[in-house]
């Protein structure tokens, strides 16, 4: 036994100096009334008490920013909806708007002229791409006839093609069967409209003719068909060539034809009911 002690006499010695230094430790205190082994304790852990706390503190925060972000984004999907249906009512109110505002001035037209004009909604369009044909909702028990001529503000669309009881078909001025007798308004220069699907053109001008770009052209009223002074366009491009006899423009229509929503269709008078004969 002496023998293990004397031989381990240095680490007895330290231990027994550190259970010294811990009893004299607990049984001190500080000015505030703790020991210096708890304040020994409280040093050596509070690295440990910190990054804990600061560990909890930062899953605290981030709880509550995942709950506060599942809130915004509920309430930002409501919000969107809530602009989703503001911007359709608002489409609706501008759609409504323009619409009345295109009939308005439509309308306006129609009652500043004399001639009686039937007001009709285009609901259909040719079957296909050969022909510019277009379906309006008005027929023979609306007193449409075949050869009326059909118009808006703007100018010349077209003719009664065909006619039913409640429908009836209209050739677009824009056919490549459509012919229509102009001239330049400027100078009373003659020339025949052509149709060619994507627009039209005013053929058999003569070649020393004086057109010049932004001409307007009108209806001259020959041919018995359409009556006279109807705008049909303006002059945007004139091609020649020297071994012909003649030249021809282009036109910008009067009349978008893409955007057709509504057109008259037009009752002759008595006087003028020589014009539409078949």
């Amino acid at each position: 036994m002496f023998k293990f002690i004397s031989t381990f006499r240095l680490q007895f010695l330290i231990i027994a100096t550190f259970i010294g230094l811990f009893m004299l430790m607990s049984e001190t205190h500080t000015n505030e009334g703790t020991s210096r082994f708890q304040s020994v304790v409280q040093t050596l852990t509070y690295p440990l008490q910190a990054s804990v706390n600061s560990v909890a503190s930062t899953f605290k925060n981030l709880w509550y920013s995942y709950i506060s972000l599942i809130d915004v984004n509920e309430e930002n999907k409501l919000l969107r909806q809530q602009l989703l249906d503001m911007e359709e009512k608002m489409n609706q109110h501008i759609e409504n708007s323009v619409q009345f505002l295109r009939l308005r001035n439509q309308l306006l037209f129609a009652s500043k002229k004399i001639t009686e004009k039937i007001f009709a909604e285009i609901i259909g369009e040719s079957a296909d791409n050969n022909h510019d044909i277009s379906l309006i909702n008005r027929g023979s028990n609306q007193l449409v006839q075949r050869n009326y001529v059909v118009l808006r503000k703007e100018g010349l669309v077209g003719r009664i093609q065909s006619v039913s009881p409640f429908q009836s078909s209209v050739q677009l001025i824009t056919d490549h069967r459509s012919r229509v007798s102009a001239l330049i308004q400027r100078n009373r220069i003659r020339g025949l409209i052509y149709g060619t699907h994507e627009g039209l053109e005013m053929r058999q001008i003569n070649q020393h003719a004086n057109i010049k770009i932004g001409d307007r052209i009108i209806s001259s009223g020959l041919g018995g068909l359409y009556p006279k002074g109807l705008l049909i366009g303006w002059v945007k491009e004139i091609r020649r060539q020297k071994h012909e006899l003649f030249k021809t423009a282009i036109l910008d229509s009067a009349v978008d034809f893409n955007q057709i929503e509504e057109v008259f269709v037009i009752v002759p008078s008595i006087t003028d009911s020589h014009l539409f004969i078949e």
